[in-house]
């Protein structure tokens, strides 16, 4: 029965199921082999190697993923594969024979769906349907809870997974600058006790409650969000005329409390903007911390009054509420880098009628701006990222790599390598964007090709309420890196050449080589495509281009010839995303007859980095259909002028 075999029956399964993989194609490994089994010519072919690599390109076109089908195959034929030449002949044969690729999978009727009109639902399905949508959520929080987590272990640098670090809050609590999370009860009682000396007690208390740490009288209540405001008690034993002072001055603690939490709860992969931000806000903490302490030297010389104490502490609550109200705007929407800054520099604008909290705005925006706009730096002038944290606007997808791509990658690195996140770009650099992800685009090519960048300038970037400082200095950049790229590809990688090149044979400029070149083919492309040998197509390309006036051209060895699977008119369709009824008819007539070679040929040209960035698969796709037009307006001249 298997007389022709030399594989033993499993191993050819085997073989077969790899490659109908490969080509994604609906036939079964047990269709094929019972084919084999009754074709008494199977076995009996004696094909060269070239004639085997040949049949393999033709499967290919027919292939969902023609690189994956020929890296299949090379590794089947590197294997040693026996019988490998027989079994994608016969490929070809159930390929490309209408009859017999008919052989599909069997098809399996859909189970039935509950809630559907044609299933009824009974009391015995309820407890099934219960424990479906129970395992449905639970399946569906675990998805969940392993995003968040992806999404979390991203934003921390490749060094953290090494670290095991203590939750100091958890662990410690009575380490943090704010109040503890379980308030006292009021023990201590202000009963009979002198209006003088209650308020020498209640100012003491006051200037603890300012820093955060808790009173005997004025007691602090749990928040429920961790920026909520924070409410006070007070002992009912205080004379109402100062718990009208104290009641005034609370707000200080309050908004300090909401700028404490802000800093503990910003942690080490909060990214480096936020990092910025707190340490600008520590330094004016500093000056708070300062004056505190200043009114505790008032108040144990006996100087300090209720009063002059909430005179002293008057600006400095405006102070603490603008920090309090940029911090919970930040923390609430949970936002990072470009965000961040987007936020502090709307606040700056909206304060332009207070000078005082104006000046503090601008001043944490400065602050924060300066590491994002140090990565801005290096990558306008470098042409490289150093972003840690994810949060430059500008993303470098470093999976696609340059030596790894074939030739034609050009297009998917160009695209893809570097991509604007524009939750990440700042308001104030918003007009900049396209400007700032080309420069620093022309500049990485530059370095890629082995050649050195000189930082043009030594100036540098600062945030500013007006665009003149970075403005210049981005447009400045961008005219170096475009004007030193452009020279590159001038008068290194001679551009223009190649240019004339495909001038010359994708526009018929060369008119002897095209003539030359007709003539030898006429007879090969006559054929169906199925009847078309490549290879003798090459020989005869190669051989015209040796003896026309071509043969000057430095760039003719990259000449290549393509038979498309579709004519022009098919291909133009498609692109053009037509919907009409008689268009879907033709886009999807199967009874067309088969092509000719005239009609699916086609020149391509293999263009190496970085030329390639100009003239990639794209541009030259661009330039096929110009020729495939070209190409039979001239066979159909050349028919008229017989």
């Amino acid at each position: 029965m298997y007389q022709n075999w030399i594989l033993p029956k499993d191993k050819m399964q085997t073989t077969i199921k790899e490659l109908l993989d490969a080509l994604g194609c609906n036939l079964e490994a047990d269709t094929v082999l019972d084919y084999i089994q009754n074709d008494s010519n199977y076995g009996n072919s004696n094909l060269s190697s070239k004639q085997v690599n040949e049949y393999a390109q033709r499967l290919a076109l027919k292939a969902s993923n023609a690189k994956t089908f020929l890296k299949k195959y090379e590794d089947l034929k590197s294997r040693n594969i026996d019988n490998l030449s027989d079994i994608i002949l016969l490929f070809y044969k159930l390929v490309y024979d209408e009859k017999k690729s008919k052989f599909s999978k069997p098809k399996v009727a859909p189970k039935p769906i509950l809630g559907d009109s044609k299933h009824q639902i009974t009391k015995e399905d309820v407890p099934q349907i219960k424990d479906k949508l129970l395992k449905a959520v639970d399946e569906s929080k675990k998805l969940v809870m392993k995003s968040f987590e992806e999404k979390e272990s991203k934003l921390r640098p490749n060094w953290y997974s090494s670290l095991d670090l203590p939750n100091w809050q958890k662990d410690h609590p009575a380490m943090s600058w704010d109040f503890p999370k379980e308030p006292l009860p009021i023990n201590a009682s202000l009963a009979g006790v002198p209006i003088v000396s209650q308020e020498n007690i209640i100012i003491d208390e006051l200037l603890y409650v300012f820093t955060g740490i808790p009173g005997n009288y004025i007691i602090h209540q749990t928040v429920k969000d961790t920026f909520d405001p924070r409410t006070f008690i007070i002992s009912d034993d205080l004379d109402d005329a100062l718990k009208q002072i104290v009641q005034q001055m609370l707000p200080l603690a309050s908004n300090y409390s909401i700028v404490r939490r802000f800093i503990e709860h910003c942690n080490m992969w909060s990214g480096q903007v936020l990092h910025a931000l707190v340490a600008a806000i520590e330094i004016l903490l500093k000056d708070y911390y300062t004056m505190i302490a200043q009114l505790e030297t008032e108040h144990m010389s006996g100087n300090l009054t209720l009063q002059k104490l909430w005179y002293f502490v008057l600006p400095t609550m405006h102070t603490m509420q603008v920090l309090a109200a940029i911090v919970t705007n930040i923390g609430k929407s949970e936002l990072r880098g470009g965000a961040v800054l987007t936020v502090l520099h709307d606040k700056t604008n909206t304060l332009m009628g207070d000078a005082r909290a104006q000046e503090i705005s601008l001043f944490l925006t400065e602050r924060s701006c300066r590491p994002y706009l140090s990565i801005l730096d290096q990558w306008i002038h470098k042409g490289t990222i150093v972003d840690p944290f994810q949060e430059f606007m500008i993303e470098d997808n470093e999976l696609i790599n340059k030596e790894e791509l074939p030739v034609d990658y050009s297009a998917d690195y160009w695209e893809k390598r570097y991509c604007i996140q524009r939750d990440r770009v700042p308001k104030f650099l918003d007009k900049f964007t396209d400007i700032i992800l080309r420069t620093g685009k022309y500049l990485n090519v530059i370095s890629q090709c082995g050649k050195a960048i000189m930082k043009t300038n030594t100036e540098e970037i600062k945030y500013s309420l007006r665009e003149q400082n970075y403005g210049a200095i981005i447009q400045k950049a961008y005219a170096y890196a475009s004007k030193s790229l452009l020279e590159l590809l001038l008068k290194e990688y001679d551009l223009m050449g190649r240019l004339k090149s495909v001038k010359n044979y994708f526009l018929m400029s060369q008119g002897d080589f095209i003539v030359q070149f007709m003539d030898a083919t006429e007879q090969e492309l006559s054929k169906k495509i199925d009847d078309i040998i490549p290879s003798k197509l090459e020989s005869l390309l190669g051989l015209c281009l040796r003896l026309s006036a071509a043969s000057h051209d430095p760039y003719n060895e990259d000449m290549r010839v393509e038979l498309l699977p579709y004519d022009l008119q098919f291909q133009m369709f498609k692109i053009l995303s037509i919907e009409t009824e008689e268009e879907k008819e033709y886009k999807q007539n199967k009874d067309c007859p088969p092509l000719t070679g005239i009609e699916t040929f086609s020149f391509g040209m293999e263009v190496k980095w970085p030329v390639s960035l100009i003239l990639n698969h794209k541009a030259i796709a661009c330039y096929q259909m110009i020729f495939r037009h070209l190409f039979y307006c001239k066979h159909v001249e050349r028919l008229l002028c017989r």
